[in-house]
């Protein structure tokens, strides 16, 4: 393995990372440094592959420490990075509070380049993508033109639409033309570095969990944004109408499971269900007492989550 420059992360006093961690920056075409952290299984002499895990939009690695260390105890490798502009990976512009992307096609190429030059090169398959959120987006619109890089794919949540897209498609066009790329969206509401209280969150109805990711940003601010752009709200509706156009999706067959939350309060459900119906080999899971962030969520509603992945990947 290439001798990569290392990379910081973040523990609490009570929430570790899992044993063997190894965090590195790992530069892309364009020299921008990607933060990539990986596990290989514990159990010796046995591995059911390997987990590319990857995250939604302002989230960073170690938000899922726990899920790592669940997939680590099911003889998994583990890989994950924080997607450009985000985490602890290099930003985009020098304002480090804002998510800006131009297109999400350098996401796609980053991709390839981890899989193709680390990756393969470094872990046992099968590769099983999971994505969340953005993270789930990515994944699955990298599919159309990678027939061959995954096993089987995971979507937690994925972005495939918003709630009240009637208002939010043509305010994002409109923004776009009035105002710099670089702007915060109008109406997108940045938070400007202040923590959401618990009781206003809609991202998981688990406190414990909420609280956790809160201490884990207390260590470092600048891990988390502060709000998007109208270069990457434009660049993230691009993405979302080009999968969603006749014919896309159909003659993907990658084995995927969804996961979805009716109540999603930031992504569209039903949209998630339509991209469902679309796919040949797609099985979908719907939560209805679940908010959006499913893996952060009440021990009961991972526990139902846990069982279906399992009967996904270890059949």
């Amino acid at each position: 393995m290439i001798d990569y420059q290392k990379a910081p992360y973040l523990e609490l006093d009570n929430y570790k990372a899992p044993k063997g961690i190894n965090s590195i920056f790992i530069p892309m075409k364009d020299e921008k440094r990607i933060r990539l952290i990986y596990w290989k299984t514990n159990l010796k002499n046995k591995s059911n592959g390997t987990i590319l895990l990857q995250q939604g939009h302002n989230e960073f690695i170690e938000k899922y420490y726990e899920t790592v260390q669940e997939f680590l105890d099911r003889s998994f490798n583990v890989v994950s990075f924080d997607w450009r502009g985000q985490g602890i990976s290099d930003k985009m512009i020098n304002n480090k509070h804002k998510q800006f992307i131009d297109d999400f096609n350098i996401h796609h190429q980053d991709l390839a380049f981890i899989i193709e030059n680390f990756i393969s090169n470094n872990f046992p398959g099968p590769l099983i993508g999971i994505g969340h959120s953005m993270g789930g987006c990515i994944l699955l619109s990298f599919l159309k033109g990678h027939i061959d890089k995954f096993d089987r794919i995971i979507l937690s949540a994925p972005m495939l639409g918003f709630r009240n897209e009637k208002f939010i498609m043509p305010l994002i066009t409109l923004a776009n033309i009035l105002f710099p790329r670089k702007s915060y969206l109008i109406g997108s509401k940045p938070n400007m570095g202040k923590e959401t209280l618990f009781k206003d969150n809609d991202l998981t109805s688990d406190k414990f969990r909420y609280l956790r990711t809160l201490k884990l940003v207390r260590k470092k601010p600048d891990i988390r944004l502060w709000g998007i752009t109208n270069a990457w709200a434009n660049a993230a509706k691009k993405e979302i109408l080009l999968m969603r156009k006749d014919g896309w999706a159909e003659d993907i067959r990658y084995k995927i499971l969804f996961l979805n939350s009716l109540n999603d309060r930031v992504v569209s459900s039903k949209h998630i269900i339509d991209m469902s119906e679309r796919l040949k080999n797609s099985k979908i899971l719907n939560f209805h007492e679940t908010e959006h962030e499913i893996f952060m969520e009440k021990d009961k509603h991972r526990k139902e989550m846990w069982v279906e992945i399992d009967n996904f990947l270890i059949p």
